[in-house]
């Protein structure tokens, strides 16, 4: 147990290091490197639970009455990130919003890992503010022993703050106030966060606002960006399958693609009718405002997800548009 004490701290001295560089690149490295150690922490807080013999114990005086949580634990020892989550709040090592963030971070490491660049923009920021939560997590843990030989090595990083006497009766203390320091040596405004989530929706609308200008004044018939967003989004239905399934529940009679998309535009609960920056800009702007980070998160992570598909409707239809506006130009030009 000292061994995996001692690893603990190496790695979060490791992430301080690439923390500190501050830029997007070793911000990855953080987010992964701490992403794992608090996943092998999460895991080891339930097999401590397992392999507690005060528990057995407690089972066989209360033989008729089994742990109450068989069922979370068993689900915690699986491969699944959330139920590890949720065991660990639920004997009070996290709380609400730190499990809520711990689970969020999980997931932007696991997409940072296969589509990495869509994060560079907040990583920074993102791997700082995980970084001193998980340091303030795992100084919380004690482990139900602690175990090891006198020949036992440590590596190099966590000598830093062990030493090489590494006593048992103290392992425990020097293993949580080695967290809290290294926590402590990386500084972060409160609002930093906040501030690098809204820069980067900021730029995200700034991207979709083009887009909606284009698609309404580029193409061949000009029209508000209301009715382009309209159209757009009615074109992408009218092509999927639950377009063409709520088209036969409700009625379509026949007709060509154009009076289709008509039918839909008017009949579909279309998700977005309207040109939607005017109210993506007060989002961000209340996300800038934000002075909780958990919060902060929470926001800009609910923007992302919802409107995902209307970004990538508007994206396709303004690449269609450019697409349409050069093959003007190469006619003009006799190509």
């Amino acid at each position: 147990m000292l061994k995996f004490l001692a690893n603990n701290i190496e790695q979060l001295d490791l992430a301080l290091e690439h923390c500190e560089k501050g830029d997007a690149n070793n911000a990855r490295f953080a987010l992964m490197l701490v992403d794992n150690v608090v996943e092998i922490t999460l895991h080891q807080i339930a097999n401590d639970k397992r392999n507690d013999k005060r528990q057995d114990r407690e089972l066989w005086k209360f033989r008729d009455k089994p742990y109450e949580h068989t069922k979370i634990l068993k689900a915690a020892l699986g491969r699944h990130f959330g139920p590890k989550v949720k065991f660990a709040r639920l004997n009070g090592l996290l709380d609400a919003e730190e499990a809520k963030t711990i689970t969020t971070c999980h997931a932007i490491r696991n997409e940072v890992y296969h589509i990495g660049i869509q994060h560079e923009r907040i990583l920074p920021a993102l791997a700082t503010f995980h970084f001193k939560l998980a340091c303030e997590f795992l100084s919380r843990y004690t482990p139900l022993w602690l175990g090891g030989s006198s020949n036992m090595i440590f590596p190099e990083r966590a000598k830093k703050y062990f030493g090489d006497d590494f006593f048992f009766a103290q392992g425990t203390d020097r293993y949580q106030s080695a967290c809290s320091l290294i926590g402590n040596r990386l500084s972060m405004n409160t609002h930093t966060l906040a501030a690098a989530l809204a820069d980067h929706i900021d730029e995200v609308i700034e991207d979709q606002d083009l887009a909606v200008d284009m698609i309404a004044t580029g193409g061949p018939r000009q029209t508000s960006r209301d009715d382009a967003v309209a159209k757009t989004m009615a074109w992408i239905v009218a092509f999927s399958e639950d377009g063409r399934e709520f088209a036969r529940i409700n009625g379509w009679s026949e007709g060509n693609i154009f009076d289709f998309v008509r039918w839909i535009e008017k009949h579909y609960p279309l998700t977005t009718r309207t040109d939607p920056v005017p109210a993506w800009q007060v989002r961000a702007q209340a996300i800038r405002r934000e002075r909780n980070p958990h919060k902060a998160l929470e926001m800009y992570r609910t923007f992302m997800r919802n409107t995902v598909d209307t970004r990538h409707a508007l994206s396709e239809a303004h690449a269609q548009v450019e697409q349409y506006i050069q093959e003007q130009i190469d006619q003009m030009r006799g190509k």
